[in-house]
């Protein structure tokens, strides 16, 4: 039972997962970086939101885009090498969701609930002064973004869904069936035996990050390119637990819901959905939000599964770029 525990978690995880980091703020709240990459500025500072201390970054100059990352329970900096493109002409906005990264984890755990996640992010667009917020959530990131536009669809000016995660339960269970399909069966036997060890109990950093490596391949086209994804990404043992912590007591999110029957039509502004056509996530599901959307595009990238900014970095920018800016040239 303690198995399946395990790796029903797991899984709710690598639908859209990343890096994770200790639940600590950075002293610098104004910081520039020193990278020469792209010569591109970055800011941080730490806010706090509905009670919460929340850890904001901002990177390049130009209209602000705020980007929600996946999980739930893991944190911004798994895409914040991928967007550095876009940066050169948008403020790109990150931040660590309730819970997760440098964020801080909440004393009361019941307000770890979508809703609570939805009104944190109309009080940092309030905090940032954006009168209508273009919006980018990729995995669980693009459910929150479509719970935000159900309940705040005149705040959106653009709304792109990234690799969205499963539309409903049934198209979960199907994208769990997909991906343990497409797992080796030595894959499997260590996940399952690196899970069951007392060094994943302990949240020991090594074992734990062996664990999502072996989880996370089957969202790759190319699963031999797992390490270079994960390649910057460091999961010590206090991120862990509120990783695991968080994912537990969001997951009625993906067991008993759809979230095509709450209304989508509600959403009127422009809105752009991009996946990769090796998704494990069903078409269909996708499908069906784009459906309950009026005038939703839908961008299909070849040879392409979960991560479409890793993955296919140039037709990713150019499809964001041609949806932001009409007949935008490359």
């Amino acid at each position: 039972m303690k198995q399946i525990i395990f790796i029903t978690i797991i899984s709710l995880l690598l639908i859209g997962c990343g890096s994770s980091e200790s639940n600590q703020t950075n002293n610098d709240n104004n910081s520039t970086t020193n990278s020469e990459e792209l010569e591109i500025a970055t800011t941080e500072e730490t806010v706090e939101i509905n009670g919460v201390n929340h850890f904001i970054k901002k990177m390049g100059t130009g209209e602000p885009l705020i980007v929600l990352h996946g999980g739930p329970g893991i944190n911004h900096s798994y895409l914040l090498p991928h967007f550095k493109t876009l940066a050169k002409n948008y403020e790109v906005i990150f931040y660590d969701q309730r819970a997760c990264g440098k964020t801080a984890f909440p004393a009361d755990t019941s307000s770890i609930n979508i809703e609570t996640f939805v009104e944190d992010l109309e009080a940092i667009r309030t905090h940032l002064k954006i009168e209508k917020v273009k919006l980018l959530g990729h995995s669980w990131g693009a459910l929150l973004a479509l719970k935000y536009g159900l309940k705040y669809p005149e705040n959106l000016d653009k709304l792109m869904l990234v690799a969205p995660a499963p539309s409903n339960s049934d198209y979960f269970d199907q994208t769990f069936a997909n991906m343990q399909a497409k797992r080796k069966e030595e894959d499997t036997k260590e996940l399952i035996q690196n899970m069951m060890s007392k060094e994943f109990e302990e949240r020991e950093e090594n074992t734990f990050r062996k664990v999502l490596l072996l989880g996370d391949k089957t969202n790759l086209a190319n699963q031999d390119k797992i390490e270079e994804l994960y390649e910057p990404m460091t999961f010590t043992p206090e991120a862990a637990n509120s990783l695991l912590i968080v994912s537990s007591l969001l997951e009625r999110t993906y067991f008993d819901f759809d979230i095509t029957n709450e209304g989508l039509d509600k959403i009127s502004c422009p809105t752009l959905i991009v996946i990769g056509d090796l998704d494990n996530v069903p078409f269909s599901s996708t499908q069906a939000i784009q459906d309950g959307i009026n005038g939703c595009e839908l961008k299909v990238i070849k040879k392409c599964a979960h991560h479409p900014y890793f993955e296919a970095p140039k037709e990713f920018n150019k499809s964001i770029k041609d949806f932001l800016i009409p007949d935008y040239v490359q």
